[in-house]
């Protein structure tokens, strides 16, 4: 009785046309994040790679940064397509929604979390120039890069024992227990909007003011044009400020909407059949169309600003299309070969 109840709540509450154009902007910027989002990681783990960018420090967390925001471009793509019945295969039902969760949620956790500490670099980068080389080292980001992996996933690993899928009532990815104590959930969902949205959000801000801050006071002392090391800094300070603006504001009023959700479900039992439900519906769109914008763009963004950066990408395009050329200048020559030795043959 109770599932057919729902059923009927539900099918009521999607005849509504903001939240049909809600479903339509997100299953279309969906698809276009995942089809630019995913090649342009790609171009940025291997623009990283290359002799000279990895040498620095710094490189090893903006590779960490592609691969988990890749990891969840890949699978924001895999429900794109399960919404829209392409694959009928939905991964939440085979390995379990808790850790479909883990792998959705966890690399935009990792990703802000390494964000924020390539900007802490940065800031003692400018107050402890001197010391920087010796202390910010390849080997240290690396500790530092497994350590906060580490946290994280102990962090997420109650997620596979109170978390399921049910299709009729699931609405912010997966369905929690209601067996399970309320504080449990409630308190994750804080967690994750303070401890890994905001947080980092903010000391990124905070840094980038810093260096920005430093590299106008520079110039005021020295009065002459700043050097092209120094214009680089200040515009990557420009880009990772608005980066963590557009991060703190695409992503922290979709945990502050989960912490609504949670709370209802927990205690407003007749919350599927309620307008909330729905105006719940219609901002979770709207709130993924820009978390999945914040989490492909920045490559492109990137590539708009820095000339270095635009510079790493003609040169990885031209050796591509070198490479592509030699192979098909060999697999042409071995195919004539083979004529040849036909032809002799006969």
């Amino acid at each position: 009785m109770l599932n057919t109840s729902i059923e009927i709540c539900s099918n009521i509450l999607n005849y509504n046309t903001t939240l049909h154009i809600s479903y339509i902007v997100w299953h279309t910027c969906g698809l276009l994040c995942t089809m630019f989002g995913i090649p342009g990681h790609l171009f940025q783990i291997l623009i990283m790679l290359n002799k000279t960018n990895r040498k620095e420090s710094t490189s090893l967390y903006v590779i960490a940064i592609a691969i988990f925001e890749l990891i969840f471009l890949v699978d924001i793509f895999w429900l794109w397509c399960v919404g829209m019945s392409i694959i009928k295969i939905d991964l939440r039902q085979i390995l379990s929604c808790g850790i479909f969760y883990n792998i959705l949620i966890g690399p935009t956790i990792l990703s802000n979390l390494y964000l924020a500490s390539i900007s802490i670099d940065r800031t003692f980068m400018i107050l402890y120039p001197t010391r920087y080389r010796l202390l910010i080292t390849r080997r240290h980001v690396l500790i530092r890069i497994f350590l906060i992996l580490i946290i994280v996933i102990l962090f997420m690993i109650p997620h596979h024992f109170y978390f399921h899928y049910n299709k009729k009532t699931t609405i912010f990815i997966c369905e929690f227990d209601t067996v399970i104590k309320p504080w449990r959930i409630r308190i994750w969902t804080f967690l994750h909007a303070l401890l890994f949205v905001s947080l980092p959000s903010i000391i990124t801000c905070i840094s980038s003011v810093i260096l920005l801050h430093n590299r106008c006071n520079q110039r005021k002392i020295t009065k002459n044009k700043s050097s092209e090391t120094a214009r680089r800094m200040k515009r990557n300070s420009i880009l990772i400020f608005f980066i963590s603006i557009f991060i703190l504001f695409s992503l922290l009023p979709t945990v502050i909407l989960e912490i609504f959700i949670v709370h209802d479900r927990l205690f407003s039992h007749d919350i599927f059949c309620s307008i909330r439900w729905q105006q719940y519906k219609i901002l979770l769109n709207w709130f993924l169309t820009l978390s999945a914008l914040n989490y492909s763009s920045k490559f492109y963004v990137r590539l708009i600003i820095s000339k270095t950066f635009r510079r790493d990408f003609i040169k990885l395009i031209n050796f591509i299309s070198l490479r592509q050329q030699k192979n098909n200048e060999q697999n042409s020559l071995a195919l004539n070969n083979s004529n040849t030795l036909k032809n002799i043959e006969t």
